[in-house]
């Protein structure tokens, strides 16, 4: 775990030797790196996990990436993994300022690399919402993996009141899937990293409600912003048919939105944790060719999203 000391003649640093990202306000943050095996990276990546996860989430694309000559950086964010304050949800303007701090560091570690910013899940979410802010990441791309976008409007109206009402009268409150639930959804067809999540002391088992409430909220601002991704940023989103984690309802309603530059990968038999399904090379080198080339064909063809 990071040291949580003062960090002042740190800010805005990275530290792999001590798996360490100090933010912009000092505070200690987790990071994990993997190194590209080629040398000095033409490409960097940056990753950014989603709900419940940590940087650890890109054990199982990273390495592969790095026998390609990337490099990739992930931090754990406030209150995930080995971060402060663990199940507390931070505000996302504090969240949008450690991703632009991040990159920020990895330019200046890699002035003469192409950036990508890779978002899973909750962590696409975020990016979205980063990228179009008038404080923009200093990235060349954008990559969204199972983009969070479930988000107030997706939810049934039972559902939202409830949530807001537990949220604000009782914020603490631990919530946990029903075992009959969990059974039920599949977040990958890879029963390994089931089991290593599940043994992982940093990937989170519960939630307090406001936790719920806040990734709510941040992933109907992603759906809100969705327009106002911006056109010189090239763009990638991935999305699996058997997603049942993010629900094609959401990304239907979010697709009209897209703008027209933000290119869309459709696979078949793709779960959420498209970086982590027994498949997942696939989609590896569709990243891949993308952050090398973002107008070129992708190499496993996969179709638009459908409801473009």
């Amino acid at each position: 775990m990071p040291n949580q000391e003062s960090h002042e003649n740190q800010i805005g640093r990275f530290f792999p030797e001590r798996d360490l990202f100090v933010a912009s306000d000092g505070a200690g943050l987790g990071l994990s790196v993997w190194e590209s095996k080629l040398g000095e990276p033409e490409i960097v990546f940056l990753g950014v996990h989603g709900m419940n996860d940590y940087a650890g989430a890109f054990r199982w694309s990273a390495p592969y990436w790095a026998e390609q000559g990337i490099t990739t950086y992930a931090y754990d964010q406030r209150g995930f993994g080995r971060s402060p304050n663990s199940g507390i949800w931070p505000e996302e303007e504090v969240m949008r300022g450690d991703l632009f701090t991040a990159t920020k560091e990895v330019r200046r570690r890699h002035p003469d690399a192409k950036i990508a910013v890779l978002g899973v899940s909750m962590g696409g979410a975020l990016s979205m919402t980063a990228f179009a802010s008038d404080h923009k990441p200093d990235a060349d791309m954008l990559i969204l993996s199972g983009p969070g976008l479930r988000g107030w409007g997706t939810n049934p109206f039972i559902y939202r009141i409830s949530l807001w009402i537990s949220s604000h009268i009782r914020p603490s409150w631990i919530v946990k899937p029903p075992k009959i639930v969990t059974k039920s959804i599949t977040p990958t067809d890879n029963n390994e990293v089931l089991r290593v999540h599940w043994e992982d002391p940093y990937f989170q088992k519960t939630n307090r409600i406001d936790s719920v409430y806040g990734v709510v909220s941040l992933m109907e601002a992603a759906h809100k912003v969705a327009n106002e991704l911006p056109s010189e940023i090239p763009t990638l989103l991935l999305y699996g048919a058997k997603d049942q984690i993010i629900p094609d309802n959401g990304v239907k309603r979010t697709t009209p939105k897209l703008p027209k530059h933000v290119r869309t990968a459709y696979y078949e038999h793709g779960y959420h944790m498209l970086l982590r399904d027994i498949d997942r090379k696939i989609v590896l080198d569709d990243i891949l060719a993308f952050a090398n080339d973002p107008k070129t064909q992708l190499p496993s063809q996969s179709p638009e999203l459908p409801w473009r």
